[in-house]
């Protein structure tokens, strides 16, 4: 089963009719600020924490994120808004940025042997970007995986556990965003 934590994503609902349905995924969801409340029963194998408004410091009550973090010893990848929650619970830090970002961004893969990046041959690649905050420095413990234009920590995985982090929106950038996705998943299997 995977666990989504809801941030108001602008994107989740599409992600969750055209991909997690149509491939019949266990999953499921818990709004950001809903505790998170489980039958004893379930196993959870990876958590999504989805894109949303503001950062991690406000306006949203984003405790639910930090619960799962901290409380599931499982694969988790974080969107947006969840890669800036990721960055600032292991001591990294996120700023403002000085426009809001709505565009499909090139993004320089610079660990393109990590499994996330599994069947993925492009030295670049597109995904679609929707913020205004970034990752301004890196946590203690992860390594930068993705850089961008506007983003020197675009992608950031934890140096021993599987936690990724993307400034960007895979789940709704195409075939290689899905590609990423699915990468996640066979992680998430592997529990």
């Amino acid at each position: 089963m995977i666990l989504i934590i809801d941030n108001q994503s602008a994107y989740l609902k599409k992600f969750k009719l055209s991909y997690l349905v149509e491939k019949d995924i266990d999953f499921i969801i818990f709004d950001h600020n809903q505790p998170i409340n489980l039958s004893s029963k379930t196993v959870i194998s990876g958590i999504i924490l989805s894109g949303g408004k503001g950062n991690p410091f406000e306006p949203l009550n984003l405790t639910t994120n930090f619960i799962a973090l901290m409380n599931f010893d499982v694969p988790i990848i974080g969107f947006c808004l969840g890669h800036e929650i990721i960055a600032s619970a292991y001591g990294g830090r996120v700023k403002k940025l000085s426009e809001h970002h709505l565009k499909k961004e090139p993004i320089k893969i610079v660990k393109a042997d990590d499994p996330i990046f599994e069947g993925i041959e492009e030295e670049s690649i597109l995904l679609q970007k929707r913020h205004n905050f970034y990752v301004s420095e890196l946590p203690p413990d992860f390594e930068v995986l993705g850089t961008s234009d506007t983003c020197a920590f675009e992608i950031i995985r934890h140096g021993t556990k599987p936690i990724y982090g993307f400034q960007s929106h895979p789940e709704v950038s195409g075939p290689i965003g899905i590609t990423i996705i699915e990468n996640f998943l066979k992680l998430c299997e592997k529990q």
